[in-house]
């Protein structure tokens, strides 16, 4: 009978030994409760003791970063235009004291992550007119922007409500309802012609500019060209001029009857008729030719 006696009690004090420590994963913050009080609180891997059970009871909670996708929510932007935003956000437990008194599960916690997130999108949303989120040529400075403003929102309400630290918020998408997709395509594409009708206008007035500059510049230099030629001519007709009065200097008899000669050559051929006077300075060497002819009247 003593011997078991002994043996039960043995076996009850390696029980209340096992329950006595705990041992603290590098993944986890552990929770040392006393009937449902919070007495400690172990987030370092180790070792620990702490009273055997039911006395004081033990809460584990994951300590890395966990993962929640959003989901799909209808808002409105600044411009009253209904859009379709998702998100996600990763997040972790940094108060456990904080967190088990607000929420305890992990389920009820993206629950209330995801509200506020929801929350927080809708706030934002109301102030940024749709442009902004997506401008022309792709820039996403706009979402950028109302990401960092939302995370910034929902870090501070999750640290002082629930002990939870926000690591990342991301938008993965942002779109139109399907009811409203031919009307918005439809401003997009007229606001994209009206851009281009601005450019070619643009485009078109400063080929015009190039064009009158060219023309010109063209006139002046013609000009200027035109100009210098007929200087040019003039000093050659000139310098011709002296050359040859230089040449037929004392022969001036002779200087005649060639520009007389070129004359004829000029004017007469097989076909000619004239009808001169005879006394015409036209007919000198013609006549002269012939000496013993009488020139009959005309």
């Amino acid at each position: 009978m003593k011997t078991l006696i002994g043996t039960i009690g043995i076996i009850l004090l390696a029980i209340l030994g096992a329950t006595a420590t705990v041992v603290v994963d590098e993944t986890e913050h552990v929770m040392i409760t006393q009937f449902g009080r919070p007495v400690a609180v172990h987030s370092q891997a180790g070792f620990y003791f702490k009273l055997p059970a039911p006395f004081q009871r033990v809460t584990r909670f994951n300590k890395r970063i966990l993962s929640t996708p959003g989901t799909e929510t209808e808002l409105l932007t600044a411009d009253k235009k209904n859009v379709l935003v998702a998100s996600y956000l990763s997040w972790r437990i940094a108060d456990p004291l904080k967190y088990l008194a607000a929420l305890r599960t992990r389920e009820f916690a993206e629950a209330r992550l995801q509200a506020l997130v929801q929350s927080e999108l809708g706030s934002a949303l109301g102030d940024v007119p749709f442009d902004e989120l997506v401008p022309a040529k792709g820039d996403v400075e706009g979402l950028i922007g109302l990401e960092q403003r939302v995370r910034r929102a929902s870090a501070e309400v999750a640290a002082s409500d629930f002990g939870i630290e926000v690591v990342s918020l991301g938008i993965t998408r942002l779109s139109f309802p399907t009811q409203n997709l031919q009307s918005v395509f439809a401003r997009m594409r007229a606001e994209r012609e009206r851009i281009a009708r601005g450019y070619r206008s643009e485009g078109k007035a400063e080929g015009q500019k190039i064009r009158a500059d060219a023309d010109r510049q063209r006139a002046q230099v013609l000009a200027t060209a035109e100009a210098e030629a007929a200087r040019l001519r003039g000093e050659g007709e000139a310098e011709a001029a002296r050359i040859y009065a230089q040449a037929y200097s004392g022969h001036e008899d002779f200087f005649q009857f060639l520009r007389t000669l070129e004359s004829y050559e000029k004017v007469l051929n097989d076909n000619t008729t004239l009808v001169l006077p005879a006394d015409s300075p036209f007919l000198d060497v013609l006549l002269s030719a012939q000496p013993d002819r009488e020139v009959p009247s005309r």
